[in-house]
């Protein structure tokens, strides 16, 4: 559970230090990046939070993935069906590996709770 609430507080730190450093200098950082910086923190939190358990990884990662899916959603609309926007197709590539990574840091996450009822 080490390893993983370490990959959890990395995963937070890196998505909200890409959006800091994304939106820096810029006027419209706090509107802009605040869902990134929210979730990013959440993330932190819940890999700190050593005495929630799983639960609280588990809703982090869960908005994670919401995150990711609602910026994969209309960027694939753009590669699809246009207008054309620069940089749409490695942007969908890094956020359809975003999400599977979400997905699968949510599934460890649900296991670890399952795991850990069991074991009372």
């Amino acid at each position: 559970m080490k390893r993983f609430r370490i990959i959890t507080f990395a995963a937070g730190g890196l998505l909200a230090a890409s959006e800091l450093a994304r939106w820096w200098g810029n006027p419209r950082l706090v509107p802009l990046a605040f869902d990134e910086l929210l979730v990013g923190g959440a993330l932190a939190v819940a890999a700190l939070a050593t005495k929630r358990g799983p639960a609280a990884l588990a809703a982090a990662w869960g908005a994670f993935c919401g995150l990711v899916l609602s910026l994969l959603v209309p960027t694939l609309d753009h590669l699809l069906y246009g207008p054309p926007k620069q940089g749409a197709g490695f942007y969908g590539v890094v956020l359809t590996a975003m999400l599977a990574l979400g997905l699968a840091a949510l599934a460890h996450a649900l296991t670890l709770g399952r795991e850990g009822r069991r074991a009372r």
